[in-house]
């Protein structure tokens, strides 16, 4: 996948800014999309674990991560412990004592094929 990934670099680097820009506008509003799907299915108990999804930006224009959870949702497995979890990864992937209630990856991988298709028309779109 790193080959596939420097060669992609390569390639979207030789485009004009204007071209690369079409990209990335279309990839963002896939990457938008499936954050907003994700939120949608996320158990809601206290909003937190939702409104934890977000869009991560890099450096690179192109790439986006969509994630959930991290500082807004982790916290001590009891008071007192020192010991913390997040609890996003207790609720996609359950605990001894919580069922699984699977919101992000079921949902990632549901859109992924239109994702994917997307985007790879948007490039086509985009190299004329």
């Amino acid at each position: 996948m790193a080959k596939e990934d420097d060669e992609f670099e390569r390639a979207i680097g030789q485009l004009s800014f204007k071209l690369r820009r079409q990209i990335a506008e279309a990839i963002k509003a896939e990457a938008d999309r499936l954050a907003d799907a994700i939120k949608a299915a996320a158990p809601v108990k206290t909003g937190k674990l939702r409104d934890s999804v977000k869009v991560r930006r890099t450096r690179n224009e192109l790439k986006l991560y969509v994630t959930a959870g991290g500082e807004e949702t982790t916290k001590e497995v009891r008071s007192g412990s020192g010991v913390e979890y997040d609890y996003a990864l207790a609720t996609e992937y359950g605990t001894s004592k919580e069922n699984a209630q699977p919101f992000f990856y079921p949902t990632a991988r549901e859109l992924e094929p239109s994702i994917r298709e997307n985007i790879e028309q948007a490039v086509s779109e985009a190299l004329g």
